[in-house]
């Protein structure tokens, strides 16, 4: 093996975290000197033989469909554990409860399979690598940015940002009732919501003091005109690794509002934390105050260029690589 390829099976050109994990990732290995690399997206089974003398970067479960490869798998999130807590959220008569139950189940046997297949084990977070090291050998490489692409918030108002999308079927979908309730709560401060909606999502939220961006063409230019970030994610939406929306506004100083879910795998001294639509009220107002705010971005930027630093980040994978490239 003398080349590196890392793959997904999301297209290259979707703003997702299956995307923006692996084209930091190949970027800042290129930046760190490793140039034997090759980053490719809409992998399917049929390209396997192409690649049969690489050395693979598997994201996520795209593992799950390789035949003859040695490959190494980057877990951003365990399916079968997000699928279980999702099914908390529903009532015993719900099938959204069983659907999920089911879910769980199927994604285990895969993602079992995946890791022990795998030579090694990249983890986006601590709490990832505590449920894996068992299985494989396991690395924790952290969610990361290129930091050098985040610039500072340009608003001095409170003006309070959500990003989505919001959709059915999507996590943040289901905090529109406590969304609804702030909104309602706080008529004299703008709310910006960015990313995709839909119908009925908009018409519950069709407030005066609240605005839809849809999908921007330029998200952090967007995100900068907002001075508060909000991700009221929901008790039983566990999802694994620190969330992106969360790094990519600290990278902006923009100080952030969350749950305890939202906290995971990310220093919670840094973000204000509320369990319900009070609480996180409460903490919307404190952030009103401007030199608060200043207070909080200074420290959450300093985290990111300390613990979510893709440049630091990267010089963990290039010592996988050597491990196994020939």
């Amino acid at each position: 093996m003398k080349r590196v390829s890392i793959i997904t099976e999301s297209p290259l050109d979707k703003l997702n975290g299956n995307v923006a994990r692996p084209k930091w990732e190949f970027e800042s290995v290129k930046k760190n000197g490793f140039n034997d690399i090759q980053l490719i997206g809409n992998f399917s089974q049929k390209m396997e033989n192409e690649l049969k003398d690489d050395l693979i970067h598997a994201q996520q479960l795209t593992g799950k469909i390789l035949k003859n490869s040695k490959f190494i798998t980057d877990i951003h999130g365990l399916e079968y554990f997000q699928s279980e807590n999702l099914a908390k959220g529903y009532s015993k008569l719900s099938w959204r409860k069983w659907r999920f139950k089911y879910k769980s189940s199927y994604w285990k046997k895969i993602e079992l399979n995946v890791f022990k297949k795998s030579l090694h084990l990249i983890c986006a977070g601590e709490s990832i690598l505590e449920k894996v090291q068992k299985i494989q050998n396991a690395t924790l490489v952290r969610n990361a940015l290129n930091i050098e692409k985040f610039l500072p918030t340009s608003c001095i108002e409170t003006n309070v940002g959500l990003v989505g999308p919001f959709i059915p079927g999507k996590i943040n979908y289901l905090s529109i009732d406590v969304m609804r309730e702030i909104f309602k709560k706080l008529p004299n401060i703008n709310f910006t919501i960015i990313g995709k909606t839909d119908k009925f999502f908009r018409d519950t939220l069709n407030f005066k003091n609240v605005k839809f961006t849809g999908e921007t063409q330029n998200y952090l230019k967007t995100l900068q005109t907002c001075s508060i970030l909000l991700a009221p994610y929901p008790e039983h939406a566990y999802y694994l690794g620190s969330k992106n929306k969360i790094l990519e506004a600290a990278a902006c100083k923009i100080p952030i509002i969350t749950s305890k879910r939202g906290a995971i795998d990310f220093n919670e001294k840094l973000l204000l934390i509320g369990e319900n639509a009070n609480e996180l009220i409460e903490k919307i107002l404190y952030l009103q105050n401007e030199n608060i705010r200043k207070e909080f971005g200074n420290k959450l930027r300093n985290e990111i260029e300390k613990n979510h630093n893709a440049e630091i980040e990267s010089k963990k994978l290039i010592k996988i690589y050597d491990e196994y490239v020939n």
